[in-house]
C-alpha cells in the first residue's frame, strides 16, 4: 500500500483512523474514565497506531525508509507549531517524568526563547537557528521522543547530507524531500484530533511550541480546564 499516490487507500486510512478514535473513546468512557483523561490516552494510542502503520509500510518496502536517526537533529532547530492536545500530552509527560529542576530549566529556556524571537522575521529567526534549538533537544536527542508532536514525526529526510546542506544554507527557504507516507499519516492524525477538539468546542488552533508549553506548565489544571472548554492557551 503506497499511501502517497493512491487516493482510495488514503480515504480508507482516514476512515479507519476515525473509527479507531471513536471506538477508543467509547471504550474509555465505558471504563469510567473522564473525558480529559480519555482524550489524552486515546491521542497517545492513536499516535502509536499511526507509528506502527508507518513502520509496517517501510519494513515491507511499500514506502522508502528515511535517513533520520537518533542524534541527527538538524530539523530540531526550527520553529514548530503544535495543536493544544499535543501540548497537553507533552505537559502530562513532563509532570510525571521531569524533575522540579528540569521543569524550572524549561521555564527559563522558554523565557530566553521569547527574548530572542520577539519581533523577528522568519528570515531573522533562521539566521539564529544555532541559538534556537528545540526546547526539548537535550544532548543532541529529543527528551520527549515518545510524546513528540505530529509534525516532528512527519519531518524526515531520505538523505542526511541534504539535511546538513539545508541547515548550513543561509536561505531560510531551503527544503528537503520528505516521506509522503509519513506526512500524510501523521498529518491526518493531527488533523482529525484538531477537528475532534473543535467539535467539542475546545481550543484547537496551532501555537508555537514554546508558547503552548508555557501556558501548560504555568497552569496546574491545564488538561481538565481545556477539556471543559476553558481558554488555557493564549493566542497573541
Amino acid at each position: 500500500m503506497n499511501m502517497s499516490n493512491q487516493p482510495d487507500q488514503e480515504s480508507e486510512f482516514k476512515e479507519i483512523l476515525f473509527q479507531t478514535i471513536q471506538e477508543k473513546l467509547s471504550q474509555k468512557k465505558a471504563d469510567g474514565l473522564k473525558f480529559h483523561d480519555a482524550i489524552l490516552l486515546v491521542f497517545q494510542e492513536v499516535l502509536e497506531f499511526s507509528d506502527s502503520i508507518v513502520q509496517n509500510l517501510e519494513e515491507n518496502g511499500q514506502s522508502p525508509k528515511v535517513a533520520c536517526r537518533s542524534g541527527c537533529n538538524y530539523c530540531c532547530h526550527s520553529q514548530v507549531n503544535i495543536i493544544p492536545i499535543e501540548a497537553l500530552l507533552i505537559s502530562a509527560f513532563i509532570k510525571t517524568d521531569f524533575t522540579f529542576t528540569e521543569v524550572s530549566a524549561l521555564n527559563a529556556e522558554i523565557s530566553q526563547i521569547h527574548l530572542l524571537t520577539a519581533g523577528k522575521t522568519l528570515e531573522q529567526l533562521y539566521a539564529l537557528k544555532d541559538d534556537l534549538p528545540c526546547l526539548f533537544l537535550k544532548k543532541g536527542k529529543c527528551s520527549i521522543y515518545k510524546m513528540r508532536p505530529s509534525i516532528c514525526r512527519s519531518w524526515n529526510s531520505f538523505d542526511s547530507v541534504a539535511c546538513k546542506a539545508a541547515y548550513d544554507s543561509a536561505d531560510y527557504r531551503s527544503s528537503i524531500i520528505g516521506s509522503p507516507a509519513r506526512n500524510f499519516i501523521f498529518g491526518t492524525t493531527r488533523a482529525l484530533f484538531g477537528q475532534l477538539s473543535e467539535a467539542f468546542s475546545l481550543q484547537s488552533e496551532t501555537l508555537l511550541l514554546p508558547n503552548a508549553m508555557s501556558d501548560c506548565l504555568n497552569n496546574a489544571d491545564s488538561i481538565s480546564q481545556w477539556a471543559k472548554g476553558y481558554d488555557v492557551f493564549r493566542y497573541e
